[in-house]
């Protein structure tokens, strides 16, 4: 097998803010926001809106219906493991407060080879036929449901005979059974959705009604790895009330780790970068530092857009071509050469 090197294609060493270990002040006092990206006419029809519904997490309805983004996904183990895919978020829809996602996984790479281990391999076969995963979202950024439960069964179906020719023996008889379990149902595939740090961290709940300070005390729980259950955080989710100078919206969580079997103490920091004109995701940088009995150990997430192969442009001209409203930005050079 080709080994091939993988790496984040975009905005990878574009500096962030420094992931911290400590836990800011809790002790606000909760009152009507004041926060505006908008012009003064446009706030004051809207002042009365709750913050919570003037910015929703990954879109706004009628404003993005056509989201078709690529994340570079990067998880950096202790520095001794990284696992690296490209993820595809592509909407298809929103009706009375859920949003409607088809998700593809792409180029699973491990430490940034292509995979080479024999159960390695087998897993990955075998959650591929997860993808095209099409859930529900609420308004919060949250999975609340997987909706082609069918569809995925269907392809498991067609896919473990040929996967029984290359594997044999009991650890491909577990393997198959534990995936015939989890696609049983649509709940089961959401709490295995659940399990994964990825969507835990790209489908957390991001906004409330903020204070005047733009804090909010929160409470929230990631499954930073596997072999321990989800890990709890006491912790201040902020929102950066300036608008960074390419655009961007500002959102960080900073959480303690609550007491966990195995781990002496912990903290977590997380980064969210979004677009200020339509509050879509752009990036996420992740920090989970924690000590054991013997050691200070650190897990660190990234998610970045991949501009170059973003497809939301596109998919907006084909709906205008649809209905019969799209402009050629080329036409008047056009009219013109039809007159030479």
């Amino acid at each position: 097998m080709t080994k091939k090197r993988f790496s984040l294609l975009l905005d990878d060493d574009a500096p962030t803010q420094e992931q911290g270990a400590t836990m800011p002040q809790t002790n606000v006092t909760e009152d009507k926001p004041r926060l505006s990206i908008m012009d003064n006419e446009e706030e004051k029809k809207s002042e009365k809106i709750p913050f919570s519904r003037k910015l929703n997490y990954w879109l706004i309805q009628n404003k993005t219906p056509f989201l078709h983004r690529t994340y570079g996904i990067s998880i950096n183990y202790n520095n001794q493991k990284s696992i690296q895919y490209l993820l595809e978020v592509k909407c298809m829809g929103y009706k009375k407060g859920i949003f409607t996602y088809i998700l593809s996984r792409k180029r699973f790479f491990k430490d940034g080879k292509q995979l080479e281990g024999i159960l390695e391999q087998l897993a990955e076969q075998s959650a591929n036929c997860l993808y095209p995963l099409q859930v529900s979202v609420n308004e919060q950024g949250q999975i609340i449901g997987v909706t082609n439960q069918e569809d995925i069964k269907k392809r498991w179906e067609a896919l473990k005979p040929e996967l029984s020719k290359l594997y044999a023996g009991k650890p491909f008889k577990r393997h198959s059974a534990t995936m015939d379990k989890v696609i049983d149902s649509p709940e089961r595939i959401l709490k295995s959705l659940n399990n994964d740090v990825v969507y835990d961290i790209l489908f957390s709940k991001l906004y409330f009604n903020y204070s005047k300070a733009f804090t909010q005390p929160l409470e929230k729980q990631f499954k930073w790895f596997s072999g321990i259950q989800k890990i709890r955080f006491q912790g201040v989710q902020t929102l950066n009330k300036i608008v960074k100078e390419n655009g961007r919206m500002l959102i960080n969580y900073k959480g303690i780790m609550k007491p966990t079997s195995g781990l002496t103490e912990g903290a977590t920091d997380i980064e969210y970068q979004l677009d200020a004109k339509d509050h879509t995701l752009l990036r996420v940088d992740g920090t989970f530092k924690y000590s054991t009995s013997n050691s200070n150990k650190t897990i660190q997430f990234k998610a970045i857009w991949q501009q170059n192969i973003d497809n939301t442009e596109a998919r907006k001209i084909d709906d205008k071509k649809r209905k019969g409203i799209y402009i050629d930005p080329n036409a008047e050079t056009k009219w013109y050469e039809f007159w030479k």
